[in-house]
């Protein structure tokens, strides 16, 4: 899909509570992810795995992970997630899905097996909020039992693949606004953490993005100084860079000392 169409989709089915970049921050501001790298984070291979926002989150986690040696693997794919739909019906309009998004159940096992990380970022919280056919009928969306039903195997599946070779996995959440399109990201959120809590004996855990976004539903455009979208309604750069920093501190502090 092209940048302006996923932005509209985004803006839209994910309710951002920002209107403009001039917006002032909240008083209680989220703290959108953290200043620095812990200097302790060294020698991780991470995977990430997911939709174009997972895509962003680790062009940050690479940026700020390198001068420690970390290797971060971005196999994200913008307009790609977990549902296996045969079609897309992103802002009302229906088109094929693209073949790239249907094949993690080969590419994914194929990203293991090379780069054997020891944790995974499965992110599709933002594209998954969108309508897909993926019984050869209507769109569903989240709305539907079909298509959590779906989308709760799928992650069972996918969790499967990513952890065989013993990597924690973190699955995230999405950012909640004040739009009338709220309520798709509130049940977004609330099968991610369904998933989670399923599986959390498999070595799966919550990263929770939306709490470094947001205070309750307000999602501002400024945090502590730092325009947080860019024109796509995806983290700057400076943005992604500080959830890097976060993303790779949280995992380090599950799985870092073991790679001692």
């Amino acid at each position: 899909m092209k940048v302006g169409a996923l932005a509209a989709v985004l803006g839209a089915v994910a309710g951002c509570g920002h209107a403009t970049r001039s917006a002032p921050d909240l008083k209680n501001a989220a703290p959108l992810g953290t200043a620095k790298l812990s200097p302790e984070v060294k020698g991780l291979t991470v995977l990430v795995v997911g939709d174009s926002w997972a895509r962003n989150l680790g062009v940050g986690m690479a940026n700020v992970g390198k001068a420690g040696g970390n290797t971060v693997v971005n196999a994200a794919q913008g307009g790609c997630g977990i549902m296996l739909p045969t079609k897309d019906a992103a802002g009302g309009r229906v088109v094929p899905t693209r073949p790239a998004c249907r094949s993690w159940p080969e590419q994914w096992p194929r990203l293991v097996e090379r780069y054997r990380p020891q944790a995974v970022v499965l992110y599709t919280a933002y594209w998954d909020q969108t309508p897909q056919v993926i019984d050869g009928g209507r769109p569903r969306d989240l709305g539907d039992p079909v298509f959590r039903q779906r989308y709760q195997a799928n992650m069972d599946r996918a969790i499967g693949l990513l952890g065989a070779h013993g990597a924690a996995v973190f699955v995230g959440t999405a950012m909640i606004g004040k739009s009338d399109q709220s309520r798709t990201a509130h049940l977004m959120n609330r099968e991610v953490e369904a998933a989670v809590r399923r599986n959390t004996g498999r070595n799966v855990h919550l990263l929770d993005v939306r709490h470094q976004l947001c205070v309750h539903d307000d999602c501002p455009a400024r945090i502590a100084g730092i325009d947080v979208y860019d024109e796509t309604a995806h983290p700057t750069a400076p943005a992604h860079d500080r959830l890097g920093n976060w993303i790779l501190n949280t995992v380090w502090g599950t799985v870092g000392r073991a790679t001692g």
